[in-house]
């Protein structure tokens, strides 16, 4: 029989140790890199990383601007009523006081305003100084268009033209304010500063370009039947918005953040940063374009093009490529959330 040595015994207490912190850990899934080889990223956590760092930044983007676009609406439409009613004139030399108002595409929404001038409460645009207090029920800005739900506080910093051709600041802060994307419903918390310059051509297209940037903001999503919880923080990034009668088109995104989630079955954080700018269909889902995704042991990079995905992973962030994945763009979109 073999007497084990003392540093025998530690030797093995130690590998035991190991094994049973692994398994308590659930081994090397999404979120973990353990091992110093590429293969301590799978495949499905891979696409699942790349699925979100493509994704999440443009809907919450999303979110913000029809949210926006909603509130726009329901000031032009308040204005409108107003003009009509026997207290206009009263309206023009008192404060405006909280009214609800249908919305021009269905439901309805909960508007009170500081700020500004009395006369400028109720001219139908956003104005430099007014405060906006909106809460959503249901509420569209045009027919077809997405519905929003939830409260929206809305600080106009600076304004030049008007809706149609011109520049807007804000200061927003959401809260549970749930808009219906195609994919499912998102909700977001936080507040975001955004700077938007639209112009409408000659065919009555409407583009927009706005900034957004915020230290954090939450986002709640409820896609396929999932239920995930994200924050994006250090947000910088550029915003273009294509539409046709107040309906999305088409938009690009470019720029920088990191990102956090806790989904299902895993939880992971990571940087992402846009190459140029990445193209989103009507839908929202990614078209074309190149990401970056930073990892603490690892570069994962994303090329979205001509309905494919491929993926490459990194392993030392020493500029080669370990391995390479390739999935249809679809089957990549539907793995966000």
């Amino acid at each position: 029989m073999l007497t084990a040595t003392p540093t025998l015994k530690l030797s093995l207490l130690a590998g035991a140790l190991g094994a049973a912190l692994l398994s308590a850990c659930g081994g090397g899934g999404a979120g973990s890199e353990t091992s110093p080889s590429a293969a301590a990223l799978d495949d499905a956590s891979t696409t699942t990383y790349a699925a979100n760092a493509t994704q999440i930044a443009s809907d919450a983007g999303s979110a913000t601007d029809t949210a926006v676009l909603t509130a726009q609406a329901v000031v032009g439409a308040t204005a409108t009523a107003s003009a009509s009613d026997a207290m206009a004139s009263a309206l023009s030399a008192q404060p405006f006081a909280t009214t609800t108002r249908a919305c021009p595409g269905g439901g309805t929404a909960t508007l009170s305003v500081t700020g500004g001038t009395a006369a400028s409460q109720v001219n139908g645009q956003l104005d430099a100084g007014e405060v906006y207090a909106i809460t959503f029920a249901a509420c569209a800005g045009a027919a077809g268009a997405a519905a929003v739900d939830g409260s929206l506080a809305m600080t106009v910093l600076t304004t030049s033209g008007d809706s149609s051709n011109g520049t807007l600041a804000l200061s927003l802060t959401a809260t549970d304010l749930s808009v219906s994307l195609p994919r499912g419903g998102a909700s977001l918390n936080g507040t975001v500063e955004r700077t938007v310059s639209v112009s409408t051509d000659s065919g009555g297209v409407v583009h927009l370009a706005s900034h957004f940037t915020t230290p954090s903001l939450t986002l709640a999503t409820h896609y396929n039947a999932r239920s995930s919880s994200f924050t994006l923080s250090a947000v910088d990034i550029q915003r273009t918005l294509t539409l046709v009668g107040g309906m999305p088109q088409s938009s690009t995104l470019s720029g920088t953040h990191t990102l956090s989630a806790t989904l299902p079955n895993a939880s992971f954080a990571y940087t992402v940063a846009t190459s140029g700018g990445a193209s989103y269909s009507a839908a929202g889902l990614p078209v074309s374009g190149n990401w970056t995704i930073t990892l603490p042991q690892t570069l994962l990079g994303v090329s979205i093009g001509n309905g494919s995905a491929t993926l490459t992973i990194d392993y030392g962030k020493d500029g080669s490529i370990d391995r390479t994945i390739t999935v249809s763009a679809p089957t990549l979109g539907a793995g966000a959330g």
